[in-house]
């Protein structure tokens, strides 16, 4: 697993949805971006998160990272929205 440094936080984000509610099928193309995940390691400077937080993020600011077949996005702090308590 990596560690971030400064201020980045890494993310897994939750799955694309690939069908409606109701049943029907939808492409990857036109299915929405996820805005949702669970943080998975923060950087020393990171003040206000910390790993298993559940995070609203900006998606557009995201940088996608591969690691041994898993994919995370990466975000500077100030990029996540807010924390979700479940």
């Amino acid at each position: 697993m990596m560690q971030m440094i400064g201020n980045k936080v890494l993310i897994t984000p939750d799955e694309i949805e690939e069908t409606t509610k109701s049943g029907i099928i939808v492409s990857k193309a036109e299915a929405e971006i996820p805005t949702r995940g669970i943080v998975v390691s923060v950087g020393n400077k990171v003040t206000e998160l910390k790993e298993s937080d559940y995070v609203i993020y900006e998606p557009r600011h995201a940088m996608r990272i591969k690691d041994e077949e898993k994919e995370y996005l990466m975000f500077s702090e100030s990029s996540i929205i807010a924390i979700i308590n479940k």
